[in-house]
């Protein structure tokens, strides 16, 4: 039987959720739990599925109308913040509506040409023949997925990399801040729109669309790209005897990368609202309008699906993974994530070996600040060339 919805009086009163921190959080599959009045996680897959693809479940603007709601009792105004928020919160959540058509033709475009991106090349100019201890993410895929998108998309690449830039910060200052003082937020906001706008001028592509429905696709959608790209080479220097293996038999690569996928997915976390009839999971019932915080990674790791899910075994059975959603309106880039990726392990089995740097005084590698993404802002490894 479903577990019955706690009464108000049983309940903490609206305290305030502990802060889920995807870096230090234990991945946990277990039954759907509350984590505050009205607000649940799930973890299990057939849950997380089942919340995907409810056709009333929603994010639509879920948190912009959070924070205007407060804003507005506060008799403060933050235009560009909320225009932004609004645009992100929505993230094109109706299956055919402008937005999501436009993200997808974006992705279509950058599909196009990432067969074009010489990642080889790229890596021999970091790689030296004795090892040369290298920032990976700042020295190889941030300019790498920053001329990428500039040769897709027509663009300044510096322009490009400056809005990607800004909207991470918006971001964090949001998350830093919470809704009760985002007054440092606005700035941030605004040299954003002021470069939306630039850019809006100077694009040679999708000249058609409107600017504002870049942001998902072209930007923040290349943040977990890059995570989990540097996730995948760490995780590759961490295991030299599994980077011989992948070196000498290509045809071991591809389930590397449906593991990559499953266990180094950035986005820990995703957020839906129940709809108005509530949702049955079985084990327990999801009130009208809850809530619903998904983990993703966890469903990633579910045990009904994978036999030992926290090892990398490169013959596992094909199984769809939470990493980019479920359903109808399941992340339109995965499949260029995936194309990136590959192309990325071919270029690094051929030109160069990945290994761990000495050990010094200071960290090789630092954890993600958003708090929904894994994975490694800084990471420092050895380039050699082969």
């Amino acid at each position: 039987m479903p577990l019955p919805v706690p009464s108000t009086q049983d309940a903490p009163r609206l305290a305030a959720a502990r802060v889920l921190d995807p870096n230090t959080d234990p991945l946990l599959v277990g039954l759907p739990r509350q984590r505050g009045y009205g607000q649940w996680i799930v973890s299990r897959m057939c849950d997380v599925r089942a919340v995907l693809t409810d056709p009333t479940t929603t994010v639509d603007m879920l948190t912009p109308k959070a924070i205007a709601r407060f804003l507005s009792q506060q008799e403060i105004t933050l235009d560009q913040t909320l225009e932004i928020m609004r645009i992100i919160g929505r993230a094109h959540r109706v299956p055919n509506d402008a937005e999501r058509r436009d993200a997808i033709a974006v992705t279509r475009l950058l599909q196009g040409t990432l067969q074009d991106l010489d990642m080889a090349s790229m890596l021999g100019a970091l790689a030296l023949a004795e090892g040369r201890t290298v920032d990976v993410m700042a020295d190889l895929l941030r300019p790498m997925l920053a001329a990428w998108r500039a040769t897709a998309l027509a663009i300044d690449r510096d322009l490009g990399q400056r809005i990607e830039d800004g909207l991470l910060a918006m971001m964090l200052a949001v998350e830093r801040h919470g809704p009760s003082d985002l007054a440092p937020v606005e700035p941030l906001a605004r040299a954003v729109m002021q470069d939306l706008t630039l850019l809006e001028k100077t694009r040679g592509a999708a000249r058609e669309m409107p600017i504002t429905h870049w942001i998902s696709p072209a930007f923040l959608a290349l943040l977990p790209i890059a995570y989990t790209s540097v996730s995948m080479l760490a995780h590759l220097a961490d295991t030299p005897e599994l980077q011989d293996a992948l070196r000498a038999r290509p045809e071991l690569r591809p389930g590397y990368i449906r593991e990559v996928e499953r266990l180094m997915n950035s986005f820990r976390y995703g957020t839906r609202q129940i709809g108005a009839t509530g949702l049955n999971l079985g084990d327990a019932w999801l009130p009208p309008r809850s809530l619903v915080v998904l983990d993703f990674s966890a469903a990633n790791r579910d045990p009904a699906l994978w036999q030992e899910p926290d090892i990398c075994l490169l013959d596992r059975p094909r199984q769809p993974t939470a990493t980019f959603s479920l359903g109808p309106l399941a992340c339109v880039g995965g499949q260029a994530s995936r194309q990136f990726l590959s192309l990325l392990l071919d270029a690094v089995m051929e030109r160069v070996r990945v290994s761990l740097p000495r050990p010094g005084p200071e960290p090789d590698r630092l954890p993600t600040q958003w708090s929904i993404t894994r994975g490694y802002r800084m990471c420092r490894l050895c380039l050699s060339s082969l």
